[in-house]
């Protein structure tokens, strides 16, 4: 697991050190860093994201894993380090690439905006199959089971069982935003071979609130090993002041830019604060009112 990741002289980050949790949250307003994070872990680097594009400034990201094994990669000199370079899952989910009919082919991982959740589905053992539509179905109890099933010569696409009638199948043009979410999120345990960390912005885009907790529910399952795989590492980057709600405050690191120099900084819930307990239920013990209001930093301007 990756316990801390220091990035320096990319884009905004400037020089910016992050803990990590099995379950990390940024969260921050548009600008803040949170994409440049995920971006940065995944090398993608081009000559004009140097801090205040001057080129002859290095950027560098450096991991260090639990175990205390590390790697650094510097943009002009590559790797260097005691570990290998973690494989990272990059995801974005659009709407209509979950909804889009698939031509029918093996498929063991999600795209970066979701295209093949079809594909991914079906390539599933029948036994993992029915433990993803059981799951999905304690989430959204007006379904009864899900399935693939052609829709043209080579194609096929995702299709719904109503829970009161069973001869009736919803087409994934027919489902609430949330429902194709809720399937692709369920899917993620089950990719091979699976990453060492999935970074996903903005998963709860398109989600009714109600939906937070079983999409955090969904997300913490990556962290447990699952049939020999080992945990998967999440990192979440949002503006959800409903998805903290259900996010333990010492796994959010808050994001915001300094107003003199630009820089991203990074801060953290004030836990061991003897005042913290005080002061979140001065805000009904809501952490997304708490941070709403500007004291824990990683607003816009603040």
């Amino acid at each position: 697991m990756i316990r801390t990741l220091h990035i320096q002289n990319y884009r905004c980050l400037r020089d910016v050190t992050l803990e990590l949790e099995p379950l990390t949250v940024l969260v921050g307003g548009n600008a803040s860093g949170k994409s440049s994070v995920i971006s940065a872990m995944l090398r993608q680097f081009a000559p004009e994201d140097a801090w205040r594009r001057d080129r002859t400034r290095h950027i560098t990201v450096a991991l260090l894993n639990a175990d205390g094994s590390g790697i650094t990669f510097d943009q002009s000199r590559g790797s260097s380090g005691n570990a290998p370079w973690p494989t990272i899952q990059s995801l974005q989910f659009e709407l209509g690439r979950l909804r889009a009919h698939n031509t029918l082919q093996t498929a063991h991982q999600l795209s970066h905006d979701g295209l093949g959740l079809a594909n991914v589905f079906a390539t599933l053992p029948r036994r993992t199959r029915d433990e993803v539509s059981r799951r999905f179905c304690t989430s959204l109890p007006n379904y009864a089971d899900i399935d693939s099933r052609p829709s043209s010569p080579g194609n096929h696409r995702i299709v719904f069982q109503d829970r009161w009638d069973a001869n009736v199948w919803y087409e994934p043009e027919q489902v609430s935003d949330g429902t194709m979410l809720m399937l692709a999120f369920e899917l993620l345990p089950y990719q091979t071979p699976a990453p060492d960390l999935i970074a996903i912005e903005e998963p709860e885009r398109g989600l009714h609130p109600f939906l937070m907790g079983e999409l955090i529910t969904a997300l913490r399952r990556l962290a447990q090993p699952l049939d020999g795989r080992p945990p998967i590492q999440v990192l979440l980057a949002t503006h959800s002041a409903d998805l903290l709600e259900f996010i333990d405050p010492k796994e959010i690191r808050f994001l915001h830019r300094n107003r003199d120099t630009g820089a991203t900084e990074v801060k953290t819930a004030p836990v061991a604060n003897p005042n913290w307990p005080a002061l979140l239920r001065e805000y009904d013990d809501s952490l997304g009112n708490l941070w709403k209001s500007g004291g824990l930093g990683g607003v816009p301007g603040g």
